[in-house]
């Protein structure tokens, strides 16, 4: 289960301790840029706060880690909290243990929350049903009310090191070391993109659109391909802006940074063609793209619009 790479971290330790010297502290917030860490975090606390001892054995821990645990409730039911569910969460919050002796509620993604859901929680977190624990996880510390970050343990998650990661990745070197750049210390997106049996086909239609498209005529080419791909639209423009970010790097002399290491070469290639202004421009195309397909607008057009869009900036850029 990828929730125990994370059993024996500093900060992980630093949660338990806390809570064994602290029986008064009920409700947890645990902050990480990557959420889907912070949600695998949080149940490996459910399953210590059921164990104790965090054995992985016994029916408690076994229970938490197949996500059938009768005392583990995950909120909200869809993509984010509502006044209905902080309802049923304070409802649910009353109604005894079933199996364990303690029961845990989960509220996932509280950056998205709204204030009114959020407000309905308040007095639910400040003063919980005796053996009722709640654990919130957020990307962001700042998206949530002060009024809750202030009735909550908070502990904050790093982005884990590519190290950790890499075990858990498919695929060959190349396809491993792109998915650990693209996916920046977040587990589960790593492991998400390493399973992509293309993926280095789609680094390398990406980076063809700064050394190869020039000409309209190319441009017609590089439409067919694009909507070959258009499922993995969003890892195009995440690869786009990564390679533009490096190819900046090695233009102002900060090779350290850079992110493709595997792919040098190419990002090489890239900032010998075009120039700072040209990069920037074409990131600030990119950005403007992603808003676009998040409004889900016409995804052929989008696409079309975005090649021809690249010519003019070269174009411009000359």
């Amino acid at each position: 289960m990828l929730e125990t790479i994370f059993k024996d971290m500093p900060f992980f330790k630093s949660l338990m301790d806390a809570t064994k010297k602290n029986e008064r502290i009920f409700s947890y917030l645990i902050a990480c840029e990557d959420i889907d860490s912070a949600l695998l975090v949080a149940k490996l606390f459910a399953q210590f706060v059921l164990c104790n001892d965090l054995c992985g054995e016994c029916e408690n821990c076994q229970k938490v880690l197949h996500d059938s645990h009768p005392d583990v409730k995950i909120f909200p039911e869809k993509d984010r909290l509502m006044v209905e569910d902080s309802k049923k969460i304070v409802e649910e919050s009353f109604i005894k243990p079933i199996f364990a002796n303690k029961k845990i509620i989960i509220i996932n993604g509280m950056q998205d929350a709204t204030e009114q859901s959020q407000n309905k929680l308040l007095k639910t977190l400040e003063e919980p049903v005796d053996n009722v624990f709640f654990i919130l996880t957020t990307s962001s510390l700042e998206r949530v009310l002060p009024t809750v970050r202030s009735r909550c343990f908070k502990i904050e998650i790093p982005l884990l090191e590519k190290d950790k990661i890499l075990p858990y990745l498919s695929g060959d070197d190349r396809t491993k070391d792109l998915a650990l750049a693209i996916g920046e210390g977040r587990l589960t997106k790593s492991i998400n993109i390493s399973k992509i049996e293309n993926l280095t086909e789609i680094f390398e239609l990406t980076s063809s659109l700064f050394c190869d498209l020039f000409s309209s005529r190319e441009a017609i080419l590089f439409s067919k391909k694009m909507l070959d791909e258009k499922d993995h639209f969003s890892l195009i423009l995440e690869l786009f802006c990564l390679i533009i970010e490096d190819a900046l790097l090695i233009k102002t002399n900060k090779h350290a940074g850079i992110k493709l290491i595997s792919e040098r070469k190419t990002i090489e290639s890239v900032a010998n063609m075009l120039s700072i202004k040209c990069l920037l421009r074409l990131s600030e195309l990119a950005i403007a793209v992603s808003k676009q397909i998040s409004y889900n607008v016409n995804v052929q057009l989008i696409l079309d619009n975005f090649i021809m869009n690249i010519l003019e900036v070269k174009y411009l850029c000359k």
